[in-house]
């Protein structure tokens, strides 16, 4: 009985410190979902992507409290523009018009964690890729 406890305490402790460790990599993802609503947001409207950061930016701005609740698009747009896992500013590829039958990365991690970056695709998704991947889908 005790040992099945102890056992028991333990692997809490362990899940408790696993769950600390990786706290940030929601964050980090559900940051990039929303600064790709934001430059979907943007795409949906001028049928191409932002030129620059200040395009982009000044377009969330425009946006009305509705529209950015429908988007899912915060209204401290700084608050999504930085990875929590690097500290620095995500890169994002601006330009381009979001073909869903292609699969291009249009934000990531500058530097990411362990060779591995979170990228935000052109279909909507977020994932985790490695250097070489990420080189590929910026293509």
């Amino acid at each position: 009985m005790q040992l099945t406890l102890a056992l028991g305490l333990c692997l809490a402790a362990a899940g408790c410190a696993n769950t600390q460790a990786t706290s940030s990599q929601p964050d980090v993802q559900d940051r990039l979902k929303k600064l790709f609503n934001v430059y979907k947001a943007y795409v949906d409207k001028n049928q191409k992507g932002p030129p620059n950061e200040q395009s982009l930016r000044e377009f969330a701005q425009s946006l009305s409290p509705q529209e950015r609740a429908d988007r899912l698009i915060p209204d401290d747009l700084e608050s999504i523009l930085t990875s929590p896992r690097d500290n620095k500013k995500f890169v994002i590829q601006y330009g381009v018009k979001l073909d869903p039958s292609k699969n291009r990365a249009i934000a990531w991690e500058a530097d990411g964690k362990d060779g591995l970056r979170y990228v935000a695709l052109s279909i909507g998704y977020v994932s985790l890729y490695d250097e070489k991947t990420l080189n590929e889908s910026k293509k």
